[in-house]
Formats: C-alpha cells, structure tokens, sequence
C-alpha cells in the first residue's frame, strides 16, 4: 500500500478551499463506502468503480437533520442569504415539510428503503436525488485536491455525461443506488479508506472540520460545534425492523415451532428466553436491515454483547444463518432482497444465497482484523 495518497488526503482536508460543507460530506461518504459498502464495488486494473447513488443516497442521510433542524445549521458561506443558499437546500426543506407532521427523517427513511414514498412527495424526491447527484459530480468531485494537484477531478471520476433518473427507479432502492452512473477512485486510495477512514472521519477529522465550518458560519451565535457534531451524528429510527423480527421469530415459539440460537443451536421454547440479536453489533454498524437480526437465547447474546462473530463461528453456523434468511426472505420478499442486496451481498436479481454468508464472515474478519473489534467464539 502507498500512503502517499493519506498524506494527500490530509492535505485536501486542511488546505483545500472550501466555501460549503460539499467536500466533508463528499470523503465521509466514500469513507463510509469503502467500509460499510465494498461489495457494491469492482476493482479492475487498479482502478475501483462504485455506483453513485449509494454515495447521493449517503448525503441524504446526512443533510436530511441538518435542514431539518429547528436551529439554523449554516452549509454554505453566506446562508441563510437566499442568493448564497446551498444548491438542493430549497428541493429538501420541501421533502423535510412534506414528511414533519408524518413521523420526519424516520417515516421518510422507512418509506425510501421500501419502495413507499408517496406520490405526493416523489417528485420532489426525484428533483432532489437529481440535485444531489449533480451537485456531487460538479462539484467537490471535481474540485477536490487542486491544492495538492492543481487538477480537476484528481480524486475522484465521476461518468460523463451522466445517465438520466427516472421516476421509475426512485421506487426500488437497489434500482436508485444502481441506476444514478459510476464514479471512480484508485485502488489504493479505496485501500486507504478501508482502513485509515475511521481516523480521517472521526470527530478529528471530517466531522470536526464540518462542525466547525457550519459554526463559523453562523451569524446568530447559536450555533456550536457540539450542536452541530450532535446533529451530524444522528441516524434514522429502524427500531421497527427489529420488532417485526421479535414478532416473526416469536411466532414460531407460540405454534411449537422453537427457534434455535443462531450462535448456540439451543432451542428457544419460552419468550422471555428469545433475543434478537444483531449479528454485526449495532454500535458497530448501525444496522437494523433484517438480514443482521436473527434469533439468539437471551444468555447467549448477553455474553455476546457487542463482540463480532468470527469467520468460524459463522462459517460453523452456516445452514442456520441461511435458514434463517430464507425465513426472513419468505415473509418479507422484497425489503429483505433490497437490503441484504445493498448492504451485505451487492448482489441483484436474487443473487444474495450464492456468497452472502462468504461475505458475511469476511466482513467480520476486516472488523476484527483491520478495525481491532474483539472476536466472538462460543
């Protein structure tokens, strides 16, 4: 590996100009790619190429609180000024009022990942995912490591021309992320990524410097770099997805159809005895997709905790994991695809039971090999 590119990447985070928060969000998606969503990548001739509707839905995630803020979060030099206003601002303060009275970033999150947003609000949604995505390409894409380079799109390549979004795939998550174009780094730089990004995104790294732009920008002094580290650290509400799966494997217990420990083999005959157990800890991943919520006796996932899963456990527990997703998959056919396709296999049209397990255990393997998280072995 060449750390050459670290030492240009920690140069673009001080000295590259920055008159909106576009290139902190722009390196905190691609970090959060590399390590939360490698398998949606191919990597040919040194070269990584990921679609770039997983990284416009990334900002998505990101901006939605900060607009949707009751305190005022500067993004750009010269907000709230209407002339300086950054780009989609306008396009997602319409989403943010559509979804307020109907549960806010959660309700939206839910509707987006199953395919349900109203149609109300689709076509704001599908100008806003357009925004984004241009804005993205045009932008910190292009110009981010002139300081270092004196070059545009020096980084990162996104395609040129873009291909069009259409209503249609605004529907399908797998379609949206998969249908927006590529864009392109190299394979060291994705190296990089993998493994120094915890560290270059950090509250030391992007989120501080993010933090501290927006702060500075404001001219109400209301605004701190805590208000704003806070916000930027918010996640959806996916408590849901783990009830509904409590709810499944519950049932199984009711009609004498007992659970097994997805770690252990114990049956699980009583409820007080039924956990769901997130296979990758949630304080690791944030991950509430139903692929990563599998039954486990309650005193098994105690001792669990927020340990990871070795490959050989996983690889033991092989045929019960599967068993379990194939469950999962019957009762919830659509949503389950979508994202164990997205987030685990990177695999469509069905394709998640020929590796997904395989991709599993070498996720696990990289959290506790490169990331230090302690191994789990029953």
């Amino acid at each position: 590996m060449d750390l050459s590119d670290l030492k240009k990447i920690n140069q673009i985070i001080e000295h590259d100009k920055a008159d909106a928060t576009y290139k902190y969000a722009l390196l905190r998606g691609v970090i959060e790619i590399c390590q939360k969503n490698r398998t949606l990548g191919r990597d040919e001739g040194g070269v990584v190429t990921f679609p770039l509707g997983i990284l416009v839905e990334k900002w998505i995630l990101y901006y939605y609180p900060l607009f949707e803020s009751s305190l005022f979060i500067p993004q750009k030099a010269g907000e709230p000024d209407g002339k300086h206003m950054i780009l989609f601002r306008p396009s997602f303060e319409k989403l943010i009022e559509y979804y307020r009275d109907k549960g806010g970033f959660s309700a939206f999150y839910r509707d987006y990942v199953t395919g349900c947003i109203p149609d109300q609000a689709e076509n704001t949604f599908l100008i806003l995912s357009k925004e984004i995505r241009n804005t993205i390409a045009n932008m910190p894409m292009k110009y981010l490591g002139k300081s270092y380079s004196n070059e545009e799109y020096s980084i990162f390549e996104p395609d040129r021309p873009l291909p069009q979004i259409r209503l249609n795939d605004i529907r399908n998550r797998d379609l949206f992320i998969r249908s927006g174009g590529l864009f392109s780094m190299s394979s060291n730089l994705a190296s990089i990524f993998e493994i120094f990004g915890s560290f270059i995104s950090g509250d030391e790294g992007i989120l501080k410097k993010w933090a501290e732009f927006s702060a500075k920008m404001d001219k109400s002094g209301q605004v701190s770099e805590s208000n704003v580290i806070e916000v930027l650290n918010r996640v959806p509400e996916t408590g849901r997805s783990v009830s509904e799966a409590r709810k499944l494997y519950g049932s199984m217990i009711e009609e004498g159809q007992y659970p097994q420990c997805v770690w252990s083999g114990r049956e699980i005959a009583k409820m007080p005895d039924l956990a769901v157990d997130h296979m990758i800890p949630f304080a690791v991943w944030k991950n509430n997709d139903l692929w990563n919520l599998l039954p486990a006796h309650f005193t098994i996932n105690s001792r669990k905790s927020d340990k990871i899963p070795a490959p050989s456990l996983i690889e033991r527990r092989s045929d019960t994991i599967t068993g379990y997703w194939e469950l999962l998959d019957e009762n919830f056919p659509v949503r389950f695809e979508r994202e164990i396709n997205v987030s685990l296999s990177g695999a469509s049209c069905r394709g998640w039971r020929e590796d997904a397990v395989t991709i599993l255990a070498e996720t696990c393997d990289y959290l506790i090999d490169v990331r230090g998280f302690e191994a789990w072995v029953i």
